[in-house]
């Protein structure tokens, strides 16, 4: 099984779904979906879905409601879960999207990671034992470039994940002092990255240097991938019923997380657009931005407390039963009483 560190945004997704026949109105009548998100969550989830051990690192805020639902719901997954808790900012990690047929029309973010100066032992600790990091752009360049020098440190493989168009350049300053293996971008971040307006034309001789793989996604076109000095071109998968595209790009990534860190010293495109297809069409068949609805875990003080008030109930019908008490309207009372103190113990609790 590989190990891979995530780095990055961890947010509520608020996400409102229209038709286009109501695009004109200025109350489009439509759908609310909501689920915890962001870039960095959504690889994190993808990897961990698919039985891959991962660690995330983010920044959450002491003060703030978005803290408790997106602490409690990763709780309920397979990620291992690092939180920097800050007690200084108060702002809601969220991220709400106006969609039209599944499609991104307009989005605004709300995140507390780059207000922070960031606790490098703890992101030393995320660093440890892994081959592979995944860093996406909600860090400001200060930030991402820190956590690359620890990656270095470590040993680890590095991957850029684009978060927006305002935030693909973050990464310039890191390239001036590291190679980063992989990089990806969809095709409106590629176009504010090499300020271009046709991502068609860029070629091989425009990628920095230290870009050594560098994907941009060009939505039902697929994506292109820059390495070894040539460029080819991947056609997304095909997908009966798309419902939505969002987080396709983060799927993706998860995909080459995956492959780079099981593989480490195979890099065959080929080979890695297999599971591509797989992740990537999985997700385009959601609503949501994660794959597969998390299942609540039945916390163990709450097995600890039904257990001891199934001993309990047990207990007291033996009792009856020896002292020849058969008063079922008594018997129920207890047991009754005896499940209303469990009640109020697991609240407390």
């Amino acid at each position: 099984m590989s190990k891979i560190a995530v780095f990055g945004g961890v947010h509520i997704d608020i996400l409102a779904d229209y038709a286009e026949k109501n695009q004109d109105r200025l109350d489009r009548v439509g759908e609310l979906y909501y689920s915890i998100g962001g870039t960095a969550y959504n690889i994190a989830h993808t990897l961990s879905s698919h039985k891959q051990y991962v660690k995330l690192f983010s920044v959450l805020s002491a003060n703030s409601f978005s803290t408790i639902w997106i602490k409690r719901e990763v709780a309920n997954t397979d990620i291992v879960p690092v939180f920097q808790i800050d007690n200084t900012i108060y702002a809601e990690n969220g991220f709400v999207a106006i969609r039209q047929n599944g499609v991104l029309e307009h989005a605004v973010t709300s995140s507390s990671l780059s207000r922070v100066q960031l606790d490098m032992d703890k992101i030393a600790s995320v660093c440890k034992n892994k081959n592979l990091a995944v860093i996406d752009s909600n860090f400001e360049s200060h930030q991402m470039l820190s956590i690359v020098q620890k990656c270095h440190e470590n040993g680890l493989r590095i991957i850029v994940a684009a978060t927006s168009d305002s935030k693909v350049k973050r990464v310039l300053p890191v390239l001036k002092h590291y190679d980063i293996d992989v990089m990806v971008m969809n095709q409106i971040e590629a176009k504010a990255f090499f300020e271009i307006d046709d991502v068609d034309s860029i070629d091989v001789e425009h990628i920095p240097h230290n870009i050594n793989n560098l994907i941009i996604t060009v939505g039902e076109r697929g994506h292109y991938i820059f390495h070894d000095g040539k460029r080819e071109h991947f056609e997304a998968p095909y997908v009966a019923d798309v419902i939505s595209t969002s987080g396709a790009g983060d799927a993706l990534t998860a995909a080459i997380a995956q492959y780079i860190s099981t593989y480490p010293d195979k890099f065959d495109w080929h080979e890695c657009s297999k599971i591509i297809y797989e992740y990537v069409g999985e997700c385009i068949t959601q609503k949501t931005t994660y794959l597969h609805p998390t299942k609540r875990k039945l916390p163990v003080k709450s097995l600890v407390i039904w257990g001891v008030v199934a001993v309990a109930i047990i207990a007291t019908i033996i009792i009856c039963n020896i002292c020849k008490m058969y008063d079922i309207g008594l018997i129920l009372s207890i047991i009754g009483t005896i499940l209303a103190f469990g009640q109020i113990f697991r609240g407390e609790l």
